[in-house]
This record gives C-alpha cells, structure tokens and sequence, in this order.
C-alpha cells in the first residue's frame, strides 16, 4: 500500500465532501472502477453508488464530520482504523472501525463496521 494513512485521510475526505460533482471526482480517483463498500447495513459496488451511499449519508446526517481516530495499521495491501463522527466541534457522536483493501494504490473494498451510536 502505497501511504496507508493518506489513503485512509482521503476516503473519510470523501465522507466530508458535500460537493456532489467535487466528491465523485474524489470517488473516481481514491476507487477502482468495481471498488466496493460493505458494512452491516449497505452494500454497493462502484464509484456511483458509493457515492448515492455518502450522498445519503449526508442526508441523514446533516452537519456532521468524519475523523480518524488513531493511527492507521496497515500490511500488505490492507489497512484498518477507527473513526469517530460527529457535528463538528463537539465530541463525537458515533465511532467505528473500516477496513481498507487496495491494489497498491486504489480501494478495492471496504468493509466498515459501527463500534459504538447513541441508543435509538
């Protein structure tokens, strides 16, 4: 991988980027064509529906940023972090962990996973 903590700053960039035509551009250059995200409640396939993914995600979260929250650990061509979201400038609301798979410098997939959320 390639610099695992930039490849992780830049897809939580992704997240942050509310310009539609400024994300899928971000999108283009960060996936490979057939990149794909997965966690517990979505999976989509390619630049487009990841980005209906973050659009929604948006949506539903009106105002809030996406943080890394720790190092990177990265091997081979794999990389795991936490992140933590929230309104910004005040503590986080939510917090989870991402798994990152790359050709070397390129998502392939990601596979997220939600540690901790307000009780509904």
């Amino acid at each position: 991988m390639t610099n695992p903590q930039q490849i992780a700053q830049r897809y939580l960039e992704t997240f942050n980027e509310t310009d539609a035509a400024r994300r899928r551009e971000l999108l283009e250059q960060l996936y490979t064509s057939q990149g794909t995200y997965i966690d517990p409640h979505v999976e989509v396939t390619g630049t487009a529906a990841i980005d209906a993914f973050i659009g929604q995600t948006q949506e539903r979260f009106p105002g809030f940023t996406f943080k890394l929250g720790g190092p990177v650990d990265a091997h081979h061509d794999q990389a795991r972090f936490q992140w933590h979201a929230g309104p910004d400038g005040e503590p986080p609301i939510y917090a989870g962990f991402d798994v990152i798979v790359t050709d070397g410098g390129r998502i392939c997939s990601v596979y997220g996973f939600a540690d901790a959320a307000p009780a509904v």
